[in-house]
């Protein structure tokens, strides 16, 4: 498959932009796998987060997996805590041949958050958009 650019928004007030660069292999029977680096990121800068995924027609959908757990703050800060499990981040979408473009949404379940009165997880999602390079 090569190599792809893709960006994301943060939330529909789109808090920030940021590019990464996914190095992805087709593994057969539509599902590919690879690695991903956000070169302008804290997140990934020393170590690729894991990529596996699916396409289907014109569907995608993939799982970026870092290995830490972080947030990224309003403030654009990466908060990093190694004693937390890796969040789970999905992306899904469709191919676009007029513009030669994938896009979609993203979600990110965060940590779970167990009260007396109610439970819940943190969640935060966004759009992307990714292309060849």
């Amino acid at each position: 498959m090569g190599s792809l650019q893709s960006s994301y928004k943060s939330g529909t007030k789109a808090l920030y932009k940021v590019t990464f660069e996914l190095s992805l292999t087709d593994t057969g029977d539509n599902n590919f796998e690879g690695t991903c680096h956000d070169p302008d990121s804290q997140i990934s800068k020393n170590n690729p987060a894991a990529i596996k995924g699916f396409t289907e027609d014109d569907f995608i959908s993939f799982t970026k997996e870092y290995d830490q757990f972080f947030i990224i703050t309003e403030a654009n800060q990466v908060i990093v805590n190694s004693r937390l499990k890796n969040p789970d981040l999905s992306y899904y979408g469709h191919y676009d041949p007029v513009s030669e473009t994938f896009s979609g949404d993203w979600e990110l379940l965060g940590r779970e958050h167990s009260h007396p009165d109610s439970d819940y997880v943190e969640i935060a999602t966004g759009t992307w958009e990714m292309r060849r390079i």
